[in-house]
């Protein structure tokens, strides 16, 4: 094996001989070394050889059966582990461990409509947690920068493990048929799926669905972003709207819409609690994604 020159990121050999170095100097031998990388004896002490020759100092000198550290090397030790130190803080900070609350991240819907009411059930059983939630206007990128935990219907991104919630499906509702006539008097179909979407998608699936297949040419669409505002415009008259069950039950309720066909469809999004694989034995998280399950198997 040659000796390692350049930096970390060009040769991953020097950080293997420091590795190396930092082992053998905490069991004074190279055998204690060896056995806890699971290497060969001589593999360790060539590794020493060459970050000796590296930076041209004697780190080791022999003391009967062992080695102890030389001066130099005494020195240089105490600055590998203060390196090894700051590297396992950074780790750790980028992973989440240590911090003070638990982020949880969701969209402008499920927040508000899913989570917030049943958020009470979570304090009462976890009292010690403290949670943050961040509300984004749609699904939260997947990244630890943002949250600990990311509820979302989107993909879920490499490195990161999910607990499947539940299916969102969908429900078709207007105001009331003796509420005042709808304005404009043309039937009118609120779509959160626009362009560069297909436009309307959503209700062409409905209708196939419901047996009643349409062509998006003959329906007059009312285009906008987010169930949200869908169901606001549902609610003024402005047409039929498509959104997730948990958004329309409080209106359903009260009676601001109703459902204008008994049938709901899967919109194909299915909510999932993110987060980073390194922190699967998070007792928050663990505790978070537990109470999500159950409460998602009564939902």
């Amino acid at each position: 094996m040659e000796t390692p020159r350049g930096s970390f990121e060009k040769d991953p050999r020097i950080l293997r001989s420091l590795q190396y170095f930092a082992a053998v100097a905490r069991h004074g031998s190279v055998k204690g070394a060896a056995d806890e990388f699971r290497v060969s004896a001589s593999a360790v002490s060539h590794q020493l050889r060459s970050l000796s020759s590296y930076i041209g100092e004697d780190l080791f000198v022999r003391s009967g059966r062992g080695l102890v550290l030389s001066e130099r090397g005494h020195r240089r030790q105490l600055q590998v582990a203060s390196v090894f130190s700051d590297l396992a803080n950074a780790l750790r900070d980028t992973v989440g461990e240590h911090k003070p609350r638990l982020r949880v991240a969701v969209c402008s819907s499920f927040g508000p409509q899913w989570l917030a009411p049943r958020l009470p059930s979570f304090f009462a059983r976890h009292p010690n947690i403290d949670v943050e939630l961040r509300l984004y206007a749609s699904d939260p990128e997947q990244t630890e920068s943002v949250s600990d935990a990311i509820i979302t219907a989107g993909p879920v991104a490499d490195g990161f493990d999910a607990v499947k919630l539940f299916d969102e499906r969908l429900v078709a509702v207007g105001i009331p048929a003796d509420s005042a006539a709808r304005r404009g008097g043309a039937e009118r179909l609120i779509t959160t799926d626009v362009p560069p979407a297909p436009l309307g998608q959503d209700w062409l699936n409905f209708y196939a669905e419901t047996g009643n297949a349409r062509a998006a040419s003959d329906l007059q669409f009312v285009r906008c972003t987010h169930y949200l505002l869908a169901l606001s415009l549902a609610k003024s008259g402005l047409g039929d709207a498509l959104v997730p069950d948990f958004v329309a039950v409080e209106a359903l309720t009260t009676g601001a819409v109703v459902a204008v066909h008994e049938t709901k469809i899967l919109s194909g999004r299915t909510y999932k609690l993110c987060y980073k694989a390194a922190r699967s034995a998070d007792p928050d998280i663990r505790s978070l994604a537990k109470w999500l399950k159950s409460v998602c198997d009564q939902f």
